[in-house]
């Protein structure tokens, strides 16, 4: 086996993974899922994983783990990600992973480990359900990252420090073995969406989400229950802020009302108390209607339909297996480990 690989070779690679935790809500759809298509473009190789293996580090429920990867896969699909040009997969179809996740460890030291942001609110949260895969995550993440060798990783801004790791994984194999990985770039997560309490909006806070197979009046009912708008504007007549106090509401509104980022309409009526938060809600939920009603609709076509979700995944990891297979096989060469 050569000592080196051609890295000029390797293709600009796309890669971006969500957990087995459930469903996909609008801030997936808005902050991750709308850009991972935007990469379907000749020249890039993107490749798109469901994380069922990083999900096992919380998820005590193999029938619900299972379940979740065909959900997420068609919720992909019904976003539009397209097999033919993206590569998708559920990371545990390619075990060549897990192996170099182990090949990667040995060059890990433990401290930094300990010292990631995320594992250590784990501990403070859960010291008594702290399992080795949450302190090995990043390692694993790593393998995710460098065995398809990517050269772009769209990650959340929590995300940050599991890449910086994979970077300097990277790096240190380079130094030791030879030039191998080219350093991952980071894109971090392009939109933050805030959440019905104007946190960032995530699927473990059953009251901050909009699920998105969710009626259009039942995300109007939501938002005007527990849509966070300007708390000091007591009265339709006073005038908000809808910059700095409306947590949740306006900031959604720029995103995602056509015109709204350009013209500030809203907040110019919020401002001069033409507006009331009730109707600037369901403008809101006019908004969202229109981006995710074209989804709702093609997701309903793949409800049923588990054998094609099936295929797609089968077919997805052939691929990214036979990509990963070869960068495994070289770690494992340089390393000085013989498979008789």
């Amino acid at each position: 086996m050569s000592d080196e690989i051609d890295t000029d070779a390797v293709p600009s690679t796309v890669l971006s993974g969500i957990r087995a935790t459930g469903r996909l809500h609008f801030g997936n759809f808005m902050g991750a899922v709308r850009h991972f298509v935007e990469y379907q473009k000749p020249g890039i190789r993107s490749m798109y994983f469901i994380a069922d293996l990083h999900t096992l580090t919380t998820l005590r429920d193999p029938e619900e783990l299972r379940s979740n990867v065909l959900e997420i896969t068609k919720d992909y699909l019904a976003a539009g990600l397209d097999p033919d040009q993206s590569v998708i997969y559920a990371q545990s179809s390619v075990p060549e992973i897990m192996e170099l996740s182990l090949l990667l460890s040995m060059l890990q030291p433990v401290g930094q480990l300990q010292a990631i942001p995320t594992f250590k609110d784990k501990v403070r949260k859960q010291p008594n359900d702290v399992n080795l895969g949450l302190l090995s995550y990043p390692v694993l993440m790593a393998a995710d990252i460098l065995g398809p060798r990517a050269t772009l990783v769209p990650v959340g801004e929590d995300q940050r420090p599991n890449v910086e790791l994979a970077r300097n994984l990277a790096e240190r194999f380079n130094n030791r073995f030879g030039k191998l990985f080219t350093l991952p770039e980071m894109l971090l997560e392009m939109v933050k969406v805030p959440g019905l309490d104007g946190e960032k909006m995530g699927k473990s806070e059953a009251d901050n989400a909009i699920n998105l197979d969710a009626p259009i009046e039942d995300i109007r009912k939501r938002y005007l229950r527990l849509g966070i708008t300007d708390p000091e504007r007591i009265r339709a007549s006073d005038p908000g802020d809808p910059f700095n106090r409306c947590r949740a509401v306006y900031p959604l509104h720029e995103m995602i009302t056509l015109g709204e980022h350009d013209s500030r309409e809203i907040a110019t009526a919020c401002q001069n108390a033409t507006i009331g938060c009730v109707e600037c809600k369901n403008r809101l939920v006019e908004s969202i209607a229109v981006l995710i009603e074209p989804f709702q609709e093609r997701r309903r076509e793949l409800a049923s339909q588990d054998a094609l979700v099936r295929e797609v995944l089968h077919e997805g990891g052939k691929k990214a297996r036979q990509i990963i297979t070869e960068t495994t096989a070289i770690v494992r060469d340089k390393m000085g480990i013989v498979i008789y």
